[in-house]
């Protein structure tokens, strides 16, 4: 069969616009809900996937300075070039939190690397959701769309007193294109959802093992404003206490 039939369907019923034009109030109501839901979701995708390929790159790049670099304020002004790398965001908070003076032993430095950790998770999960509630409610509306045409074509049928192709087509027509609608929104967003997801997961245990490398560092005071005796940051002394090289 193929897809002659439907074909066929559409040329007796006349043009696709005409045919949602039967659908009244609630079929186009449906039909337009499930147009934004998609039209979101791919906006949504396109978004997220240009931005971790952008974040990949600055990572890259930025990783590349962290090996270099030995200066923690020099490394911390310049995180400030990568704004999609994660890992450069965490530098900066650190940073910050040393220069302040609020960094004191390894246990708090390991807190503040978990607690920015989730921080950053949270940001690159933003409007994620939408995605998943567009896989979960797309189908029922595209059913409940069904649904109503059919019903549709039944009670123009039972009004005409013909069961003509002519008479229940319109409604048939309108439970097919909801259906079509529906999966067309719920398809794409499910695969963007667990593609997302697992760029996440993964980005989660990258960061992870940068905090860890970056704690080490911090922890041996391998940056010289972390010397004993180094003039520090900003007003002289040691930014960091002694007690932060041991546990």
């Amino acid at each position: 069969m193929g897809f002659e039939g439907p074909v066929a369907f559409l040329q007796i019923s006349g043009k696709l616009s005409d045919v949602i034009f039967h659908g009244g109030m609630v079929g186009n109501g449906i039909l337009l809900i499930l147009t934004v839901l998609s039209v979101v979701s791919w906006t949504i995708m396109i978004e997220k996937f240009r931005f971790f390929k952008r974040s990949r790159k600055e990572t890259a790049r930025f990783l590349d300075l962290f090996a270099a670099e030995r200066s923690l304020r020099g490394l911390q002004e310049r995180a400030g070039a990568f704004a999609a790398s994660p890992e450069a965001r965490l530098v900066s908070a650190l940073s910050a939190e040393i220069e302040k003076g609020e960094i004191r032993t390894t246990a708090a430095l390991e807190k503040l690397i978990e607690a920015e950790t989730i921080a950053i998770m949270a940001t690159w999960e933003t409007y994620v959701q939408f995605l998943a509630t567009t896989a979960s409610i797309s189908p029922l509306l595209g059913l409940f769309g069904t649904v109503w045409g059919i019903m549709a074509a039944f009670l123009s049928m039972g009004a005409q007193g013909s069961a003509s192709l002519f008479v229940v087509g319109p409604g048939i027509a309108v439970a097919l294109i909801t259906t079509i609608f529906g999966l067309g929104a719920a398809i794409p967003a499910v695969i963007g959802y667990n593609y997302i997801q697992r760029a996440i997961r993964g980005k989660e245990d990258e960061i992870t093992s940068f905090g860890l490398r970056f704690r080490n560092r911090i922890a041996d005071r391998a940056y010289v404003e972390l010397h004993e005796g180094a003039a520090g940051f900003a007003r002289g002394g040691d930014p960091v206490s002694p007690s932060l090289g041991s546990k």
